[in-house]
């Protein structure tokens, strides 16, 4: 009878041990690699979740102007995917530099996080400022004496909470963006954006920090239509 009373609360014991294991967030982390963190902690967040924009057009000095924009960004690595969407508010002071908020959501793959999967949410901020804008010369060059080309320098923050289970994703990123624009009717802008990215475990549960070289690039369309608008 004692012995099996004492082969019960074993079997008690170890399924409690095992519950108590799966809910420590330790234990959903070991599974996941190095690797598989960089994409959550970093790809998570606005800043790699979703596309890159060009410098905006130089505007009006003599006024302040606000934007709105919506931004779509899908992620493949190994076979995961990370789809995100989301929206922003941006404030351009007196035509020049640019101020941004951004909030939106990513929809995780389970093969990444297992069981817990699905959605997260992400916020983001990012001034870009425009240092030099070359004109005359370019124009020369290219044949368009409409062409200008712009350098300029970008920071931006980004947070995602509960990308594992007591682990928040934040990531701070410095770029040095080039864009170069054409035409007059549609400027059609040309951007690469050459930076580098630290991702950051804000909860403090002792995974590595680490920085990452990224490159963004493309082409936008600027006052499409009508003006204003920008599509990229």
């Amino acid at each position: 009878m004692r012995e099996g009373m004492a082969s019960t609360h074993r079997r008690l014991a170890t399924a409690v041990g095992i519950l108590f294991a799966l809910a420590t967030p330790g234990a959903a982390r070991a599974q996941v690699s190095d690797d598989e963190l960089s994409v959550l902690r970093l790809e998570s967040t606005p800043l790699g979740a979703l596309p890159p924009l060009a410098l905006p057009m130089p505007a009006h000095r003599d006024h302040n102007y606000w934007g709105v924009r919506v931004q779509a960004g899908h992620r493949q690595r190994g076979g995961r995917d990370l789809g995100a969407l989301g929206a922003g508010v941006d404030f351009q002071w007196r035509g020049g530099s640019i101020f941004g908020l951004t909030g939106g959501y990513q929809e995780r793959d389970c093969a990444i996080t297992g069981p817990d999967c699905g959605r997260h949410l992400l916020v983001g901020a990012r001034a870009r400022f425009n240092f030099l804008t070359a004109g005359p010369t370019i124009g020369r060059v290219l044949g368009d004496y409409s062409a200008t080309s712009t350098l300029g320098a970008e920071l931006g923050l980004g947070y995602a909470p509960d990308v594992l289970p007591g682990m928040d994703a934040c990531a701070l990123d410095f770029g040095v963006p080039l864009s170069l624009a054409m035409f007059q009717r549609v400027r059609v802008t040309s951007f690469l954006t050459p930076g580098a990215a630290l991702e950051i475990d804000c909860a403090a549960s002792g995974a590595p920090s680490r920085w990452n070289f990224l490159t963004g690039l493309g082409v936008g369309f600027q006052q499409l239509v009508i003006e204003g608008l920008d599509v990229y």
